[in-house]
């Protein structure tokens, strides 16, 4: 028995930690174990984001799996105390601010209605109002933004240790080996294998691997349209530091940028036309070339500016529409999904936790419905079309 489980969790970072977490809390009564390669999350892409969380989507479930994480987070101490220790995560509720030029300033309205209708308070701010917010700001292309307070950014680091210790407070075992296997008899599962040689059994596996998932999948026979793609974060310091403190700021250009310690910024852009891979290689001509000249444009301070330093993580992006896969796999019982959220996973972990908990203990979604984020959508062929990608 001691390698039998009623849950094995594939992927111990964010995503994993939260499913785990979820139904030890909640009065799921078995095993689980939860298997990841590196205990050093060296690379997990948990580890490696900039730590931010926002209500601004363009879909209701999005918008829903944000609202109950972002209450989440603001309990986050308190809910992950630990023999009367709780964790600080330094959550920053500086609000996100998107900035609004002639060409998108309509999708921002539209979505701003969109937003207020499911109770975020998202306000429509015009130039001067804009201004009050980031002074530096360049406003000569902008009609305005639409910011939203109380959402912002915070340690993700700090927030994945969180999860990952009350986790095994509540009794859940991390086991640090590599799955390179899922056993797989017919529609039904029956255990995960890894690379030292040995077997694990289990009828319920969750696919939770982040970019790995994909991977994960052909192990179990299933095909997820879930791949690698870097992204890389870059740390600046500007020749004079702001005395006022940034919400989490998307340009038009989509450039993004908000404060790190010592009021730094950091700075970074999706690069639409990048290879899906397994590529941590940092390209400091990407920031020369891509982002720095829409930073000086938008802000003139920084046309000049110190690179201190930068990393790479990967995002493991949904090639079918951008958005989580979340549940049972509807021909492989046993078989449960929460990947491919392309960006937005860390920001919604706790939700998915919560929704992927209630899933296999009662087959039904009391919290958030995440239907509309089924498999099924793919072999339907329907997508869940998000505007707000970043």
């Amino acid at each position: 028995m001691e390698h039998t489980f009623d849950i094995i969790v594939v992927g111990g970072g964010l995503m994993g930690s939260s499913i785990a977490y979820h139904l030890a809390g909640e009065g799921f009564g078995g095993r689980i174990a939860v298997f990841e390669k590196d205990p050093t999350y060296e690379k997990a892409s948990t580890a490696l984001s900039v730590g931010g969380i926002r209500r601004q989507f363009s879909t209701e479930v999005n918008v829903r799996l944000s609202q109950y994480s972002l209450a989440f987070y603001q309990e986050f101490g308190e809910r992950m105390e630990t023999e009367g220790e709780r964790p600080e995560i330094d959550f920053k509720p500086r609000g996100y601010l998107f900035l609004g030029s002639e060409k998108n300033w309509p999708i921002l309205v539209r979505h701003q209605a969109f937003q207020k209708s499911l109770g975020v308070e998202t306000q429509l701010l015009n130039v001067k109002e804009t201004l009050q917010l980031i002074p530096d700001l360049n406003t000569e292309d902008l009609v305005g933004s639409s910011f939203s307070a109380g959402d912002g950014y915070m340690d993700p680091h700090s927030v994945l240790q969180g999860f990952v210790r009350k986790a095994k407070y509540l009794g859940v075992e991390y086991i640090h080996q590599e799955v390179v296997e899922v056993l797989r008899k017919g529609d039904r599962l029956e255990g995960v294998k890894t690379k030292d040689g040995t077997t694990y059994f289990s009828s319920s596996i969750v696919n939770a691997a982040g970019p790995y998932a994909g991977e994960v999948g052909k192990m179990a026979g299933i095909d997820i349209p879930v791949v690698p793609v870097r992204r890389m974060v870059y740390l600046i310091k500007p020749p004079r530091l702001f005395d006022y403190d940034l919400p989490l700021v998307i340009d038009t250009s989509g450039v993004y940028f908000l404060h790190e310690t010592g009021k730094q910024i950091l700075t970074g852009k999706s690069r639409k036309e990048e290879p899906p891979g397994f590529n941590y290689v940092w390209d400091r001509n990407y920031f020369q070339e891509a982002i720095w000249p829409s930073l000086a444009h938008r802000i003139p301070l920084f046309d000049e500016l110190k690179v201190v330093s930068g990393w790479t993580g990967l995002y493991e992006v949904n090639q079918w529409d951008s958005n989580g896969i979340i549940g049972e796999h509807p021909e492989v019982r046993g078989f449960y999904m929460a990947v491919g959220f392309s960006g937005h996973g860390f920001q919604q972990a706790p939700a998915v936790g919560k929704a992927l908990s209630e899933w296999i203990r009662f087959m039904r979604y009391e919290t958030v419905d995440v239907s509309p984020l089924g498999y099924e959508r793919i072999l339907e062929g329907r997508k869940v079309l998000e505007e707000e990608v970043i």
